[in-house]
């Protein structure tokens, strides 16, 4: 359950969805029960990461693209928009997936502590991503700063052609060349 401190601009909690199944499944096979639709429930969601990254490759592919040392750009890294709990990001998983293609991957949240980024992923945040610079972009977490863009303003950190993914389905339908 999310809480928004009145007056503070500041959202506490939130993570229980990813986090309490996992409370639910060890409680259930203590008593015998084996809680198959939660554990399917958790393998799809361990598998977004892999899969979003997949998605953006594809599409890179098709259009006849070059994926590896593709510059990519994540937007939003924390755990969901404003708010900078980076425990439990599955954007994490987007990443390292994509580093697995051969792309380099930046990283921008200004939300998020780029020493708490860098202690507890090994990921380096960028205060300001060039404009120009990227073959992709994925707008992972579209914290307030993100979503009062306009689609030709994320668009300007891509190079010519570049693909734009909306994770979240922030922008309006059509703007984002991919869209999950």
């Amino acid at each position: 359950m999310a809480v928004k401190l009145v007056g503070s601009g500041t959202v506490v909690g939130g993570h229980c969805i990813g986090v309490d199944p996992y409370y639910l499944t060890h409680k259930a096979q203590a008593i015998g029960y084996h809680p198959e639709i939660i554990l399917a429930g958790r393998r799809v969601n361990d598998g977004m990461g892999p899969h979003v990254a997949s998605e953006l490759v594809k599409k890179k592919i098709k259009a006849g693209h070059a994926v590896a040392h593709a510059r990519v750009l994540v937007l939003g890294f924390a755990f969901k928009e404003n708010c900078p709990d980076l425990r439990n990001t599955l954007v994490i998983d987007v990443v390292r997936e994509l580093k697995e293609f051969g792309c380099t991957v930046d990283v921008s949240d200004p939300w998020a502590s780029s020493e708490e980024a860098e202690h507890e992923y090994g990921i380096s945040l960028l205060e300001a991503p060039q404009t120009g610079h990227y073959d992709a972009l994925i707008l992972a977490v579209p914290h307030k700063e993100y979503a009062s863009m306009a689609a030709s303003d994320l668009r300007a950190y891509l190079k010519e052609g570049g693909v734009l993914l909306d994770l979240k389905g922030a922008l309006p339908l059509g703007l984002a060349d991919l869209r999950l």
